[in-house]
């Protein structure tokens, strides 16, 4: 099958069921009730959701149903191409109704906005966990999803951590849970550096003492979101790196609006923030220095962290080899001091010592790893967002958050100094997907165009050399 259009799609169905009657839906909201329906995903995001715009001037479903919240909406579409891979084209999206809003009546027609979120949104806001929880962070989260939440083990893509922990809850949600497990986690995969790792490539200047100080290293920090597909709970360097494999072929940007129907061609983009200095300052992104006290050995310690130390410990979505110049300078010196209380000892009931400090074997399982991911896991997310742009494209149902894709953009130079370059060779490149939007139009001219909020950490083009110094 083939598309007329790039904007093309065909309604499978919109159905509206009642609560405990899902044997059969109580109205097609495909006809000429539904007249807009936008669907969104974000990696910052626990639950995808959706808005669904209705115009009622026959079933009066608001008062004759009545909608309560919690019916249940499913919509199926079909984006009239074979190349999505195993579902092809076809897209099931499964809502609970959480809200109305914005309604109006006006000559017996009423026009008002339902809320939709996935039913593990709802769900998760009924459940509360009051359970002591043991075991890898990544076995909890395996856990809270299944157990609590009751969702299949295959929805689930889950990445082991190096952190275990015992956590008594006292009665959060799943998901409140999982979010405070996000900068506490360090990928199995990443082994935990330490001081002598690897050479030292830049002096900090602070007032700690060297003799009496530790240098920070490593990398942190975990996302958990949900997208069509599934949960995800990864590492952000998982996700940035080439084990998530670019998807789709590259789009293109052309400034002119052209008759190309093509389906990989930008319609617009919106450059955002490109990058915020002073925010990161603040927030010790670049240096920071972490004052812990061990309460067991009775010791005070300090680290010092540097990104442009901890920068190859990375992954990157850029070709750039290091920070830029003066953001290299800036991280010589610590803008944010923090504190924390050290404690290696805690439920462990061996009278061996629990860390690998002081004569210990470290054979404790719930090690103290807050000088390995606090700062780390800070500056990690800190960077993601360093270049941030909009795109607007026509339906791509197969792009999810989370997702890496390849974009050009034309270089905008003069004509003269462009060279043989086409593209911009700093702001086209590798981008991972912050956040969906399908669009879907139900008017007589029905078509899906796809936002997508972009970010990544660096600049430049992959196998590309960047001209960031």
């Amino acid at each position: 099958m083939s598309k007329n259009y790039a904007t093309e799609f065909k309604v499978i169905r919109m159905s509206l069921y009642k609560v405990g009657e899902e044997a059969k839906p109580y109205v097609n909201l495909a006809g000429d009730m539904c007249k807009q329906f936008q669907y969104f995903e974000d990696i910052m995001w626990p639950s995808y959701a959706a808005t669904m715009v209705i115009q009622d001037n026959t079933e009066n479903i608001i008062s004759t149903m009545p909608i309560q919240g919690f019916e249940r909406v499913v919509v199926e579409v079909d984006d009239l191409t074979e190349t999505s891979g195993s579902n092809k084209g076809r897209y099931t999206y499964d809502f609970r109704i959480w809200n109305i809003s914005n309604r109006v009546g006006n000559e017996r027609k009423q026009t008002y906005t339902l809320g939709l979120i996935s039913y593990e949104g709802l769900r998760n806001e009924g459940t509360v966990i009051n359970r002591q929880l043991t075991g890898n962070v990544s076995e909890i989260v395996t856990e809270l999803l299944t157990k609590d939440m009751e969702i299949s083990s295959t929805s689930i893509d889950v990445e082991r951590s190096v952190t275990s922990m015992k956590i008594l809850p006292t009665k959060k949600t799943p998901y409140t849970l999982i979010k405070s497990f996000l900068k506490k986690s360090i990928s199995e995969k990443i082994a935990i550096a330490t001081d002598d790792s690897k050479e030292e490539t830049t002096e900090v200047v602070s007032d700690v003492v060297d003799s009496e100080s530790q240098k920070g290293s490593g990398t942190a920090g975990f996302l958990f979101f949900q997208t069509n597909r599934g949960f995800v709970f990864k590492s952000i360097d998982t996700l940035i790196s080439d084990a998530n494999p670019i998807q789709g072929d590259k789009f293109f940007w052309q400034p002119a609006k052209l008759s190309d129907p093509s389906l990989n061609r930008i319609q617009e983009i919106v450059f955002g923030q490109e990058f915020d200095i002073i925010k990161r300052l603040r927030e010790g992104h670049y240096s920071s220095i972490m004052c812990a006290v061990d309460i067991n050995t009775l010791t005070y310690k300090e680290q010092v962290y540097s990104l442009t130390n901890t920068w190859d410990d990375m992954e990157h979505l850029g070709s750039q080899t290091k920070l830029p110049e003066g953001q290299r300078k800036l991280s010589k010196i610590p803008t944010r001091i923090m504190s924390t209380i050290l404690d290696n000892e805690v439920w462990n009931p061996d009278p061996k010592i629990a860390s690998t400090e002081n004569g210990g074997d470290g054979s404790h399982p719930y090690q103290d790893y807050q000088l390995n991911y606090l700062s780390q896991g800070l500056a990690r997310a800190g960077i993601l967002f360093n270049q941030q742009l909009t795109i607007s494209l026509t339906g791509h149902l197969e792009l999810c958050a989370g997702d890496k894709i390849e974009i050009r953009i034309p270089e905008q130079a003069a004509e003269a100094v462009k060279g043989d370059s086409t593209y911009d060779p700093e702001h086209s490149g590798t981008y991972m997907i912050k956040q969906v939007n399908h669009q879907f139009n139900m008017t007589d001219s029905r078509n899906v165009y796809t936002v997508l909020d972009l970010v990544r950490d660096s600049q430049g083009i992959k196998d590309q050399e960047s001209i960031v110094k």
